[in-house]
Order: structure tokens, then sequence, then C-alpha cells
């Protein structure tokens, strides 16, 4: 099941590690190119003047190569905190839902990242996977050590490494192929490729169990309005009731079909959400 918030999170979450890989490549391909310049005493906006925005990096071949092939850590510190921000505004809209359903309380959303996943598991009775959330847990503590703390391990970050379970580490050790086992305060913290893969893999298998334990929690009053709003978000106003009844069954049996909704349930939230409309 994939509801409409899930599927616009997957699309994001989908775009933005095409566009993160596609900078990381690119900053590879433009060393490998630059290789065939090497030993020019030439600047950069000589040799490609065509290259929009190409006097910014006014440098002699050998310090653009060294820039370039130190990117991946650059890259990664600033893009694992864009994955995670998706993923929180994504866990911000979980629990606006369960809030909706009278499931959550309604400061519950305002809690960030650090606590949603809580706040969805107390709401719901349902756990996220114990590794999952350690690591993620992990991932933003480096991720608040690169910004608060100038890139230098705290005090928090070495306490939840020390809390790591054999398969965290294993499952961590899998993508990242380093441990961070033993890290100690004002030991460095530093992105790169692998961690924002890993980043990427994590906030991925989240999304995903967040959205089944929705699945399994919301009201079914409440999923049946949510795919009347589904079908209406996508063609707004043109729609007369026939088609919307015939548009709602065909929208619960390709995203909702585990729900297994009934028409009458649909009908019966076709009503409700017309009259408040």
């Amino acid at each position: 099941m994939q509801f409409a918030e899930y599927r616009a999170f997957e699309v994001q979450r989908q775009e933005a590690s095409n566009a993160m890989m596609g900078l990381l490549a690119g900053a590879q391909l433009a060393s490998h190119l630059l290789q065939l310049t090497e030993g020019s005493d030439t600047l950069l906006p000589e040799v490609f003047p065509r290259v929009p925005h190409i006097r910014r990096f006014n440098l002699r071949t050998e310090a653009a190569l060294s820039i370039l092939q130190s990117a991946d850590t650059h890259l990664g510190a600033m893009s694992v905190p864009y994955a995670l921000a998706l993923h929180e505004d994504f866990l911000k809209t979980c629990v606006g839902l369960l809030i909706r359903d009278g499931r959550a309380p309604a400061n519950a959303g305002s809690a960030v990242l650090a606590q949603l996943h809580d706040a969805i598991e107390t709401a719901t009775g349902m756990t996220f996977d114990a590794d999952s959330i350690i690591q993620i847990d992990t991932i933003r503590l480096m991720r608040n050590a690169t910004i608060h703390s100038g890139g230098r391990a705290h005090q928090a970050l070495v306490d939840k490494v020390a809390l790591w379970t054999s398969t965290a580490e294993a499952g961590w050790v899998r993508i990242a192929k380093k441990s961070l086992a033993g890290i100690a305060v004002d030991d460095r913290v530093e992105f790169g490729h692998p961690e924002l893969i890993l980043t990427l893999a994590v906030t991925k298998s989240l999304g995903r169990q967040a959205n089944v334990i929705l699945r399994d929690s919301l009201s079914r009053n409440l999923w049946a309005k949510l795919v009347i709003e589904d079908v209406l978000a996508e063609e707004p106003g043109v729609l007369n009731r026939h088609q919307l009844e015939r548009k709602a069954a065909g929208k619960a049996r390709r995203h909702y079909a585990a729900l297994k909704l009934t028409d009458a349930e649909l009908m019966a939230a076709l009503r409700v959400v017309l009259a408040s409309t």
C-alpha cells in the first residue's frame, strides 16, 4: 500500500538520490577531464570559457583537481542533512495523520526528528526495526556534530555508538565499509559517499516501515477519506459523482489494495468529503 504522501516522499527521495549521485559522479568526471590539462598554468576559465560560473572556480588544474578529488566529503556533509530533512518531513506527515485519526495528541505535531519515530510508536503501539533506529540516530548525531561541533564527535554521538548491537554495526559496515566503534570525543566526523548511501538506505527502510505502521494503525474511515482526497487532489473540480466513485474504486485497488476497502466504505467517505468541501 502506498498513500499519496508516501508516494510523494518516495519520488522526492529518489530525485534527491539521483541528484546527489549525479553531483558525486560529476565531480569525478571533471577530475578525469582535468587530468588532460595537468601541468598547465592556464586558469580554468581560459580553458573552459563556455562553462557557466567557471570564473567562480578560477584555479589552475592542480588546485582544481585537489578540490574535486575531495568532493565526496563536502558533498556528503551537504547531502546527508538534506536526506534527513526529507525523512523528517515525511514522518511529520505520518504524525499528522495519527493526530487527525485521534491516535496522537495535537502537540505531537511539533516533534523533531529525534522524537518522531518514538511519537509514531507511542501512538500506534507498533515498533520500527531497532537497528534502523539506532543507525538513523547515529547519522543524525553525526550531522549535529558536523553542524554544531565543528565536525568533531561529541559525547552524545559517542554514547549512541556505544549502544550499537552487533547486527546494527554489521549493517552499517556492510554499506559504509567501516565502523564507528571506538569513536571518542573530538574525533573527526566525516561524511562521504558511503555515509550518504547509508543514509539513503536507512531512510528508505524507515519510510517503508512507517507506511506499514500507518496501514495497520489508522482507522478504515480515515483511509477511505484519504482515498477520496487522493483522487480529488489529482483531478480537482473536474469530476462528477459517478466519475468520482469509479476513480475512487480504481485508486483503492491500485494504491490501497492491502486495505481491501469496500465500495460501501468508499461511498460513505465520499459523502463526508463532498459535504465538507
